[in-house]
């Protein structure tokens, strides 16, 4: 009967919610606690850098469509510095600008 007893003691703690009292773990409370917090550390700044890396992702992304823009508009800009192009959107637009006729003359 006294191989039972240990057993059932066991068993009565666990149902009554004492198992930690039973072995002794109030003892280890404040490494516990020291666990419990660090683990709470580590995942808090695994969250914080996932969030950086997304952010980072994200700028990735309008980086590269920035470029292509970029690249695009410069393509536009060159087009525009060619003077038969100049010419061509002065006539559009109804000015009267004009290319000189003939080259500007020398002071002296």
């Amino acid at each position: 009967m006294s191989e039972k007893k240990p057993r059932f003691r066991l068993l009565k703690a666990i149902i009554n919610g004492d198992i930690l009292l039973l072995l002794r773990a109030d003892r280890l409370l404040p490494y516990i606690l020291y666990f419990f917090i660090l683990g709470w550390i580590s995942i808090w700044i695994s969250y914080k850098s996932e969030q950086t890396m997304t952010i980072v992702e994200k700028n990735k992304l309008e980086l590269e469509s920035l470029k292509i823009y970029h690249a695009q508009k410069t393509c536009e800009f060159v087009g525009l510095d060619r003077i038969s192009t100049i010419e061509q959107l002065l006539i559009e637009n109804n000015s009267e600008v004009k290319a000189p006729e003939k080259p500007a003359g020398i002071i002296k």
